[in-house]
């Protein structure tokens, strides 16, 4: 623990008044949502001073809570809305003791013990030093971003959410991975542990904000609108759970008596940006850009009832540019134009730019109400619209517009909260959610079918897109806690109910795989894929969830954290349902001295199971729907028949094949064990070690079940195999043969989950807290992931040899380094000097910059050849070249530095005009998001083979200018 006596003028120290404060953050023992303050007061000898009345007072709102101390002379005031607060100790014979330094963070508890000095004098003792930033009873690591980070930090996308890359241990999800990039199923956009990008857990304000059909975020919201957010790196609380990752917890802003609001515009021309590298195309890049935005927030009723707003919108129109080969294109043109295939609805393919537009709205309202003097409600109303044209999914380099797609996403929801003070050790808080998402993805080529030229292009109708989804979440939760001695137990349950309606059109269009270029030109398709029968479905999944946790106070330097979660998520009655997720945390942290702090901890987290696995094996069970696949000679002969189309009914020859769920179905989960220390340095600047392993256990992945036990391929075996003609990726190749353990079905797809993960992190990290206008931070971590499955719909390239899948995971990244921070120049400060400015410091002062500097290693591609080499039936494939192991091509090295430069006016008292300044990739590294991961057919790798076809952003520019008032 922290303690620091507090020198008083000689006319205080003349009372005889020593003031003991001690100050930290413990991120591990209260909600996803607010705050804590908790200590102890005692007298000048040591001993505890009971019944002290101590007051917390929210500077912004006047909203005030209560408390005496227990006989032990302690106190704990949970659940507090997180802001500055002054807290006052008041006890017959004593000297009022006021601190107005206490800053409560969302997720953290803040300490102080309070050595309280005889009366014998009138006097009150003030305190306004920050305490030491850290906290040796810490048994979990989490990152907390607040308000001025978001606010001033640079971010081309303005979403929040992409500050969560500046915590150790996380890093950006794959796009590419081990299946190719086509998925139209956006995930949250970072993995933590090396887990997979779709188990991450957002919640805000206390609710869950998951797209439980993807895996992804759903409603965004302004960054004006967000107070704070707190991504939990490796936290033991028995509360956090819906995932197997890392929650990241979100409190949006509240109104106080103060009014305050900013308005601002953001734009960007393309005429000041680079033009990606991997194109062939030359000048500036078309692009312009604006996004407008209005924040005001203030009081209803002074001291009880607060609003505030927010609400942006954007709208961007410009060109993308396509990385087809020229003579590819012009190959293909030449065939579409000669008539030949008339039912391939594509007659043309484009290899330069093309248009490209997106459209956003985000608003956002919240009230909250003091009800009397213990209780608390919120309710807020968030919205958002999003439309993005010509290149909503589907983005891969080598894929035409026609390939590509629109999408159109809506949120809505109402959520709420009322936190209640039920006595002086003892807290409840109910919080509630009614929201609704609608998506709809909608191709450019409406007809079909998709043209897939391994390596080369991919046109037409994708197997992915035109779907509608609506996802509705009626949540309810409730959570109490008590104090009794050195405990503080905590326990709830949360009722998650979720609708899913469904119309997924996966495969409708048919899909036509060809091995070459040659073989296109000449109709001779290796694979036909297409599905028939009813695209909707509709279904529920009720999710029940109840924890109990103890914060054991040992001893003055020893913490344990110990608790149990039990998750339940009902499937359909088609599914086997698992009722034995029990989830155990325990964590412990040690200080053996006021400037070392150890940290310890093991928990289990299950997973949620991802609904778009859910809805493939309810719609494509044999009976609503199915698919159906031909290879070789039976594929050109549809293709032939069809005159390149796809077919109007099931083909009577072709058995169907279809999706199921593994019988045994069981709940994935992480294994999360940590050690860690952190060191106060200065008194602003710590530095930590951690290390982290984590588990990944019953992971899901997509199987055929079906097979029969492969063959070598050989050219004598070749036409009993239905390979008459076979390529050189072939010959020598384990092939399966034509006939299927179930007569009835071609393909069975199942969806288990008997993959794992092993993921093994350490990081080191420097941070350094805002004082004197400056505030940075800094981590290097160096991990290794491993994994046999890196999604749900991954395959093994061969379904009897699991063990020869394991290899790099598609979210292993072996270096990370991050450096960001804030600083002013120290150039023209009135408010320090205390006198007026000169020329200089008028023309250089008030000038904030902000970094971000990202530099990482390669990310792991997975090879293949293209086509379905070894006749596994895999969708997307996953034949790999002959000697080539599972992701053993790598991207190169990412560096991605970006800069704010801001210079702000004032205008009257409270007013300030900012002028702002932001570059993206400042050094226009060529940040490779993708390869070219198709070898093709023969001994040889086509000449594009693992080249780059796919850029992060190049060098960008953006202005905005901010009036706050």
């Amino acid at each position: 623990m922290f303690s620091s006596e507090r020198r008083q003028p000689a006319g205080l120290s003349l009372a005889g008044v020593v003031v003991l404060a001690l100050a930290f953050s413990c991120a591990a023992q209260t909600s996803r949502v607010a705050g804590a303050v908790q200590g102890s007061v005692v007298d000048q000898t040591g001993s505890a001073v009971g019944a002290a009345t101590v007051t917390l007072r929210h500077q912004g709102t006047n909203q005030t809570r209560k408390m005496l101390t227990n006989s032990e002379g302690s106190f704990r005031a949970g659940e507090l809305p997180v802001g500055q607060y002054e807290l006052r100790v008041e006890s017959g014979g004593f000297s009022p003791y006021v601190n107005v330094a206490i800053v409560v963070s969302v997720g953290t508890v803040v300490q102080i013990a309070v050595r309280l000095a005889p009366a014998t004098v009138q006097q009150q003792i003030t305190v306004s030093e920050q305490p030491p930033p850290i906290d040796p009873t810490q048994t979990t690591e989490a990152t907390t971003i607040d308000h001025d980070r978001i606010e001033e930090s640079p971010v081309v996308s303005r979403n929040y959410l992409d500050f969560v890359l500046l915590a150790p241990q996380l890093t950006r999800s794959n796009t590419q991975g081990a299946t190719g990039g086509k998925n139209a199923l956006a995930d949250s956009g970072f993995t933590f542990a090396g887990l997979r990008s779709r188990s991450n857990s957002l919640y805000i304000d206390g609710v869950e904000n998951n797209d439980e059909f993807a895996g992804s975020a759903r409603t965004e919201l302004s960054p004006e609108t967000v107070q704070e957010f707190q991504v939990v790196n490796n936290g033991l609380s028995a509360e956090s759970g819906g995932g197997a990752s890392g929650p990241i917890n979100v409190i949006t802003k509240s109104g106080v008596n103060t009014f305050h609001g900013d308005a601002f515009v953001f734009v960007q021309n393309g005429a000041l940006n680079a033009r990606d590298p991997l194109t062939n195309e030359t000048g500036a890049p078309d692009l312009s850009r604006y996004r407008a935005g209005l924040s005001a927030g203030g009081p209803i009723v002074r001291d009880r009832t607060f609003y505030y707003f927010a609400g942006e919108q954007e709208g961007a129109r410009g060109d993308d540019s396509s990385l087809i080969p020229p003579s590819v294109a012009s190959a293909i043109n030449r065939v579409l134009e000669s008539g030949a295939f008339p039912r391939i609805a594509t007659r043309a393919i484009n290899p330069t730019v093309f248009r490209v537009a997106r459209a956003e709205t985000e608003v956002s309202v919240r009230l909250d109400h003091r009800i009397g003097n213990n209780h608390s409600l919120l309710l807020k109303y968030a919205s958002t619209n999003n439309r993005e044209a010509g290149d909503g999914f589907n983005t891969g380099g080598l894929v035409d517009p026609s390939g590509r797609g629109s999408s159109f996403v809506e949120d809505q929801g109402v959520t709420g909260s009322l936190v209640s003070v039920l006595s002086n050790n003892a807290l409840n808080s109910v919080r509630f959610q009614v929201s609704t998402r609608r998506a709809v993805l909608r191709t450019t080529d409406q007809i079909g079918p998709e043209i897939s030229i391994a390596g080369l292009v991919d046109f037409g109708r994708p197997y992915d897109g035109n779907d509608k989804r609506r996802e509705n979440h009626y949540e309810l939760i409730d959570v109490a806690s008590a104090t009794k001695g050195r405990h503080l137990v905590s326990f709830g349950g949360d009722l998650d109910w979720i609708n899913e309606n469904v119309s997924a059109h996966e495969g409708l269009g048919a899909v036509y795989t060809f091995p070459t270029l040659d073989a296109f030109q000449n109709g001779q398709p290796d694979q036909y894929r297409q599905a028939f029968g009813n695209p909707t479905t509709s279904f529920a999944t009720p999710r029940y969830s109840g924890f109990i946790q103890d914060h054991w106070t040992l001893a003055n330097r020893f913490t344990v954290d110990a608790g149990i979660r039990y998750d339940f998520e009902h499937l359909p009655a088609q599914f086997k349902q698992d009722v034995n997720d029990f989830a155990p945390r325990i964590g412990i942290a040690y200080s053996p001295s006021p400037t070392w702090a150890i940290r310890a901890g093991f928990g289990m987290f299950f997973d949620r199971y991802l609904l778009a696995a859910v809805n493939r094996a309810l719609q494509k069970n044999g009976l609503q729907a199915f698919e159906q696949v031909a290879d070789g000679q039976a594929a050109t002969q549809i293709f032939q028949t069809e005159l390149g189309g796809s077919a109007t009914n099931p083909i009577p020859s072709v058995r169907p094949s279809i999706f199921t769920a593994d019988p045994n179905l069981q709940t994935s989960r992480s294994e999360i064990a940590t050690a860690g220390a952190e060191r106060l340095i200065t008194r602003n600047l710590t530095a930590s070690a951690t290390f982290l392993f984590a588990r990944g256990v019953r992971l899901s992945r997509t199987r055929n079940v079906n097979l029969l036990p492969p063959v070598v391929l050989t050219l004598s075996n070749a036409a009993s195999l239905g390979i008459p003609n076979p390529f050189p990726q072939q010959l020598g190749r384990l092939v399966f043969p034509p006939a299927r353990l179930s007569s009835t079905f071609d393909d069975i797809y199942q969806w288990e989950n008997h993959a794992s993960s092993v993921y093994k992190g350490l990081s080191l990290s420097l941070n350094r807290r805002l004082a004197n206008e400056i505030e940075f931070s800094g981590s290097y971590t160096l991990s290794k992931a491993i994994d046999d499955a890196s999604d749900f719909d991954e395959q093994p390239e061969n379904p009897y040899l699991i063990r020869a899948e394991r290899a790099l995971s598609s979210n292993d990244q072996r270096h990370r380094f991050v450096l960001s921070g804030t600083f002013d120049l120290p150039i023209g400060d009135e408010e320090e000097t205390k006198k007026p400015s000169g020329v200089i410091a008028k023309l250089f002062g008030n000038i904030e910059v902000a970094p971000i500097l990202i530099i990482g290693s390669g990310r792991p591609i997975n090879p293949l050849t293209g086509f379905d080499a070894n006749r596994s039936g895999s969708f997307p494939l996953a034949s790999r070249p002959l000697g080539f192991g599972r992701n053993s091509l790598s991207t190169p090295a990412q560096v991605q530095f970006d800069l704010r430069v801001l210079k702000f006016f004032k205008i009257g008292e409270h007013g300030k005009l900012d002028f702002v300044a932001e570059s993206f990739n400042v050094l226009n590294h060529t940040n490779v998001a993708a390869l070219n991961q198709f070898y093709g057919p023969e001994s040889s790798p086509l000449p594009v083979f693992s080249r780059p076809n796919k850029a992060s952003i190049p060098r960008q520019l953006q202005f905005s200018i901010d009036f706050e008032f």
